[in-house]
């Protein structure tokens, strides 16, 4: 029989290039690799499908990338979330433009010391971008990998962790490790899928243990679920003449920190309105609102904690504090929080 790596690779240049249109396929170049890997994370493809391109033509190299301003940062990362990963990645193109003379370093201990690097993005540009034989370990090569040995410990233990990464650089074509990793992707993403797997279109499949034994939908044990959150949480709308209504920039240091939001106490605090709300804003920003009724209420999701958000109608009897301003809800370029920019849709 064929090796594995042998099998994985003739479909990966049968029919996963040719399936699956994604621009940074096309990229070369170590910094276009890193961008859409960092994209990926948390984001759908598709999504990154048409976000990549056109940042990839704004910020060419991590110099250009190392000198955007948080304004410009939250504008060009709009619509992936997840706003960490961009600030990461600008402090990454700052310690390459200072420690590497702008150029991404080959040495994967030298990737993994870059900000927002881990073991799966070090892997993923080592392999894919400088053809070096290091694993790059997702959901998807830990699912195939488990089905395929029948690995029934929990997959996301260290332990496990360890195995998963030799059996990796057990199985890998050391000439062509960028494609085998990203075949093994390809594989889970579309064959080895968590539910209902396309065993019959499966490359692997001869001597694949849970196909043998029929536990693939047992396969592989995931930790339990941390339970979710409910948090109640409120924010105000305060008109500005023209249109325009008060924003307030999230502070350093909470989630969606330096995005712009509708006031209010924090989005994972709740306050019911009345005075417990009015004393709460007034804590926050330095100022007194009058809080009237309630004008919509919307769902959002931010990690395990599931907020609905009530937005009521305000109004000042004061100045407004210095961290808000007047801005134009219709501006596309702002950079609203994503909370806040349902609730103004809801509107």
């Amino acid at each position: 029989m064929r090796s594995f790596a042998a099998r994985l690779l003739d479909w990966y240049d049968r029919f996963s290039r040719e399936a699956r249109d994604l621009p940074w396929r096309d990229k070369q170049d170590s910094w276009g690799i890193w961008v859409s890997e960092i994209m990926l994370q948390q984001t759908r493809a598709e999504v990154v499908r048409e976000a990549f391109p056109r940042f990839m033509s704004l910020y060419p190299d991590p110099s250009s990338w190392a000198e955007v301003d948080d304004d410009e940062l939250l504008r060009a990362w709009s619509g992936l979330g997840y706003y960490r990963r961009a600030r990461l990645l600008r402090k990454a193109a700052k310690q390459v433009q200072k420690k590497h003379g702008g150029e991404l370093p080959r040495d994967p201990q030298a990737l993994g010391e870059l900000a927002g690097i881990g073991q799966y993005t070090r892997g993923a540009i080592a392999s894919i971008a400088f053809g070096l034989p290091e694993p790059a370990i997702d959901g998807n090569v830990e699912r195939v990998f488990a089905r395929f040995f029948s690995i029934s410990a929990e997959i996301k233990k260290s332990s496990t962790q360890r195995r998963l990464k030799e059996l990796v650089l057990e199985k890998m074509d050391p000439g062509r490790p960028g494609d085998f990793n990203q075949a093994l992707m390809d594989l889970g993403a579309r064959v080895c899928k968590p539910r209902d797997p396309d065993c019959a279109a499966c490359p692997l499949n001869a001597d694949c243990r849970a196909r043998e034994e029929g536990s693939q939908d047992k396969l592989p044990l995931m930790p339990a679920r941390r339970k979710s959150i409910p948090v109640s949480a409120a924010a105000v709308l305060v008109p500005r003449g023209r249109g325009g209504v008060l924003a307030a920039r999230v502070p350093s240091g909470e989630i969606n920190e330096g995005q712009l939001e509708l006031p209010g106490p924090g989005i994972l605090t709740g306050h019911e309105p009345g005075s417990a709300l009015e004393d709460a804003l007034a804590a926050r920003y330095g100022c007194k609102m009058r809080v009237g009724g309630l004008l919509t209420r919307i769902k959002h999701s931010i990690t395990h904690h599931r907020i609905t958000l009530s937005l009521y109608e305000a109004a000042l009897d004061s100045s407004p504090g210095g961290a808000m301003e007047a801005v134009d809800p219709m501006d596309p370029e702002l950079p609203w929080s994503t909370p806040s920019r349902k609730a103004l849709r809801q509107l």
